[in-house]
């Protein structure tokens, strides 16, 4: 019986280039990036390097895609809603508390680089959630005369993700440095965090925490008292970007009703 001389051939995954809007090119396998960038339950958690940047890619470039993404965030009615909102909270806190003394960003991801050797592409999405932090940031200084200082944590950050946060007076830590700037007087921006640092984070009581949705979470556990002891507000789609913040919140302590 005669045999045929060709091999089998291992089966390839084709990968697939898409130039968005935004000029970014996304590589992917052809499933949706935002499944791509899940975890399965009880995965390992991957060791986490600095992204990989373009190589062409100079801090001018990536200051001018900030600043394009911060335009488009700040003229959205996603934005708007969350100015009003933040503004209400701002107001009632300076009555009654003590100043914001610091905001903590966890998790915000490279705005420059790759992501899992290239595989995963969100640096839109990380554009837009910088762009958000600026605005708080903004916000906050406008309203309090009270100096604050504001910090990200994120070991995927890269030299031009750092350059690139110092020119916005944001002080890049490394884990877990954030973790003891958490106070009942700071704000919590953490659109990216794991559930196993939120379960570390919420302990401290940050007076506001932009990020989730941290409902649903399981009964008893940190994330459920935290939404328990909390007031919150649904930050409304983004439609530049919808998923760079997809069902997350504002949650603030001192409960007071709000409509939305």
């Amino acid at each position: 019986m005669p045999h045929s001389s060709r091999k089998n051939r291992p089966t390839v995954t084709k990968r697939t280039s898409v130039t968005d809007t935004d000029g970014w090119t996304h590589v992917t396998n052809g499933g949706n990036v935002r499944r791509v960038m899940r975890r399965q339950k009880n995965e390992p958690e991957p060791i986490l390097v600095p992204a990989e940047a373009p190589g062409r890619l100079t801090l001018t470039d990536l200051q001018a895609q900030f600043d394009t993404h911060r335009e488009r965030w700040e003229r959205s009615e996603s934005w708007a809603r969350v100015t009003e909102t933040l503004h209400k909270r701002l107001e009632q806190r300076s009555r009654a508390q003590a100043p914001v003394d610091a905001i903590v960003c966890i998790g915000l991801g490279s705005p420059s680089g790759f992501l899992r050797d290239g595989w995963v592409d969100r640096r839109a999405v990380s554009l837009y959630q910088l762009a958000a932090l600026v605005a708080i940031k903004d916000q906050v200084e406008s309203s309090s005369a009270s100096p604050f200082k504001i910090y990200a944590q994120d070991p995927v950050f890269n030299t031009l993700d750092e350059s690139l946060l110092a020119g916005l007076n944001i002080t890049v830590l490394t884990h877990p440095e954030g973790f003891s700037h958490i106070t009942e007087d700071s704000m919590l921006f953490c659109p990216g965090a794991e559930r196993q640092h939120l379960e570390l984070l919420l302990p401290s009581k940050p007076w506001l925490l932009f990020g989730g949705p941290l409902e649903h979470a399981d009964a008893g556990g940190v994330l459920q008292s935290y939404v328990n002891d909390t007031e919150s507000y649904c930050v409304p789609p983004f439609e530049a970007l919808e998923h760079a913040f997809w069902n997350m919140r504002l949650y603030w302590t001192g409960k007071e009703d709000v409509e939305e």
